[in-house]
């Protein structure tokens, strides 16, 4: 119940606005009851009389009747839209605002191709079938209260031998429902995993390309199509067998009234009329009936969905950064005694270190060392397992960390590019930027010199992962990104390693020359970046150490304490 109560509190109004949509539901069904007694005086007294008058009449009121449970039904759709898509709208902001609080560590170990089709695939799942439920499943169960209602009234005894049947129609629903259950389960596992294929031919062609691994590739995808063809076969024959069992529970019900029913008009224990107006009513219900049970696969299928989604929201660390302060921000961060780990592996180990506004200074340190972790350390991707850290003076547990994002521009080891313009590249992030500021970013990154020599500028698409442009020219654009929003900090994960060496000087001398004065941060084996700084930490065992300082160019081997 848990896993329904979390979609449930994003429905507007909650769990007694849906109340209230099926009290208007029977509302509506209530409409329909004076068709029921009209047909029955119909058969019994105005046919028998011959009074073509009121026959006319009788048929207007059904019109009429009909007419205004149509009206009727429709408010209720354009509510149950309304209620719907709104709590699945809900529902997918709130996934996505989980996934932007995962840690990094976490969200490393996701299969973002297959959570990718759980979030979209599941919640489409979620959409069908909360319009379905609330525009055919819960109005059939208040209209079926209501029709079970009134054929009490027209005969208990006819009424009570249809109930007599509702063990068996528990039983047999039971456990078609069992197989339906077990074949959705199978089918969304084998779409996830076809999903996940398509979307991984995409992404790496090149290296299959390289690898002369197509043959295998393509083997191997088509095995996931041929368990995908298997699976939904599988799943659509258990629908099919569910239904047929229903139908035929139907057909028993209709041959009971039939056979009891006729019985009674035969000895007079029940009239023509009441019998007809009976078999309509039961007719009714059995459409009501049937919406229900032929929902009973799709509710199978939402379940498993909602459950898949449950675990998504709920699973996984979360870096709970939940401050609110705002800084104006002059470039100082301090990381005091700051210890962290990848699980059981220790990575950082008492790590001290104070980066004063407009201070330069690098990391260096061997492959693995924990050089990276400093900077989402930085960034507050991670929190650490013992230790603080500060933005001017103030702990990142009071501070409003996106705000403070802001002000910090970041190169990753490896940048991050999605498919679009070089314009819409460097602007990401800051989306009021005028087209100076960005041609400005470029020319401090050395971009602008290969961007004006293409034939459409900064209107040239990049393609996924910017493919279509180099190492060195995607290195470029990833460093006028950083610097377009005139960042207080500046962090720089080996930002020097597609460039030829000429740029790399030239580079350097521009950031040195920013007129902002921010403070750089570089993550760097490059001796030629490693000589531009003040000071050069070395990060090794755990432990950060200052290696050199530009002042006196010593090579020292004390603890980094700022």
């Amino acid at each position: 119940m848990a896993v329904w109560r979390y979609f449930v509190r994003y429905v507007p109004g909650g769990s007694r606005r849906m109340l209230l949509y099926g009290v208007f539901a029977c509302a509506q069904s209530v409409l329909l009851l004076p068709v029921l007694l009209l047909i029955r005086h119909a058969v019994d007294a105005a046919i028998p009389r011959g009074d073509v008058q009121q026959l006319v009449l009788i048929g207007a009121a059904i019109l009429l009747l009909r007419l205004a449970e149509s009206a009727v039904s429709l408010w209720l759709r354009a509510l149950n839209l309304r209620l719907v898509k709104t709590a699945i709208t809900r529902l997918r902001e709130d996934l996505l605002t989980r996934m932007y609080l995962l840690s990094r560590a976490a969200y490393a170990q996701f299969d973002r191709q297959r959570v990718h089709a759980r979030i979209v695939q599941d919640t489409e799942r979620l959409d069908n079938l909360g319009n379905q439920i609330l525009s055919k499943v819960l109005p059939s169960i208040f209209s079926a209260g209501v029709l079970l209602g009134l054929l009490g009234y027209f005969n208990g005894w006819l009424l009570s031998a249809l109930l007599a049947m509702a063990p068996l129609v528990f039983l047999i629903a039971r456990l078609t429902g069992r197989r339906v259950k077990a074949r959705v389960q199978v089918f969304q596992r084998a779409f996830e995993r076809f999903s996940a294929g398509v979307s991984f031919v995409l992404r790496h062609m090149d290296l299959t390309r390289a690898l002369s691994f197509e043959a295998r590739e393509t083997e191997r995808r088509f095995a996931e199509y041929q368990d995908l063809n298997h699976a939904g076969q599988r799943m659509a024959h258990s629908f099919a067998v569910h239904g047929q069992a229903q139908a035929v529970l139907a057909t028993l019900a209709g041959i009971v009234i039939l056979v009891l029913g006729g019985a009674l008009v035969a000895t007079r224990a029940m009239t023509l009329g009441e019998f007809f107006s009976f078999w309509v009513a039961a007719s009714w219900l059995n459409n009501y009936f049937g919406a229900v049970t032929g929902a009973i696969p799709d509710l199978i299928t939402a379940n498993e969905s909602m459950r898949t989604l449950h675990r998504l929201a709920h699973d996984g660390e979360r870096v709970e950064y939940t401050g609110r302060h705002r800084l104006r921000f002059s470039g100082r961060i301090q990381l005091e005694d700051v210890a962290f780990g990848y699980g059981a592996k220790p990575v950082l180990r008492g790590v001290t270190l104070d980066i004063g506004p407009g201070a330069r200074l690098s990391i260096t340190g061997p492959n693995g060392a924990g050089k990276s972790t400093i900077l989402y350390m930085i960034l507050g991707f991670y929190r650490p397992a013992r230790g603080r850290l500060l933005a001017d003076s103030v702990p990142y547990d009071d501070i409003d960390l996106r705000d403070l994002r802001r002000r910090i521009g970041v190169v990753m080891q490896q940048p991050t590019f999605f498919p679009g313009t070089i314009f819409e590249i460097i602007a990401y992030g800051s989306p009021e930027a005028t087209p100076d500021e960005v041609r400005r970013a470029a020319r401090l990154a050395l971009a602008d010199e290969f961007i004006e020599k293409l034939p459409h500028g900064y209107d040239t698409q990049v393609g996924e992962d910017a493919l279509l442009l180099s190492g060195g020219e995607a290195q470029r654009l990833a460093i006028a990104r950083a610097l377009l929003p005139r960042p207080r900090l500046l962090v720089l994960d080996e930002p020097t390693n597609h460039l030829e060496i000429s740029l790399v000087e030239r580079l350097i001398e521009n950031l040195a020359g920013l007129e902002e004065r921010p403070g750089i941060v570089t993550i760097s084996h490059d001796p030629r970046v490693l000589a531009t700084t003040d000071r050069v930490y070395r990060l090794e065992a755990g432990a950060l150490r200052i290696q050199t300082m530009a002042a006196t160019g010593a090579t020292e081997g004390v603890m980094a304490h700022g």
